[in-house]
């Protein structure tokens, strides 16, 4: 019988919209487990459209070259599917791969946890909302 492989990746969902993806391991750098990675994320965004996905990055030390171009990927999975990806609980380390290489240009990242980035995004949807009615 076939070894059962745990997921990398596990999803909640904290009230009507939002998403957290938690990323399971310390470490995302194997070829084999970042396409993984991505295909779990990409097949979850796809089966719920228009998500606010947060991929929460608290247990991971060490991320790859090549998953940056996998969350390119994922981003735009779940842009096309109408939705939205946030990153959160950033190592200062991992921001810096972000920095070097521009994508904290392409991407929403928060150092902080979860739990702040859900608070965050409620707080700007409801400005959006405020600013909305008053144009009307």
């Amino acid at each position: 019988m076939p070894e059962k492989k745990e997921p990398l990746v596990r999803f909640e969902k904290k009230g009507d919209e939002i998403h957290v993806a938690t990323v399971l391991s310390d470490s995302v750098v194997n070829p084999l487990n970042v396409s993984e990675f991505s295909q779990e994320i990409a097949a979850y965004a796809k089966q719920h459209p228009k998500l606010v996905l947060i991929l929460n990055f608290e247990r991971v030390d060490y991320l790859s070259s090549s998953v940056l171009s996998e969350l390119l990927q994922i981003r735009k999975v779940v842009i096309e599917s109408g939705g939205q990806l946030r990153l959160c609980a950033i190592s200062d380390t991992i921001y810096e791969i972000f920095e070097i290489t521009n994508l904290n240009t392409m991407f929403t990242i928060h150092r902080d946890g979860v739990d702040a980035d859900i608070k965050r995004y409620q707080r700007a949807k409801a400005v959006a909302e405020q600013e909305s009615a008053w144009s009307e």
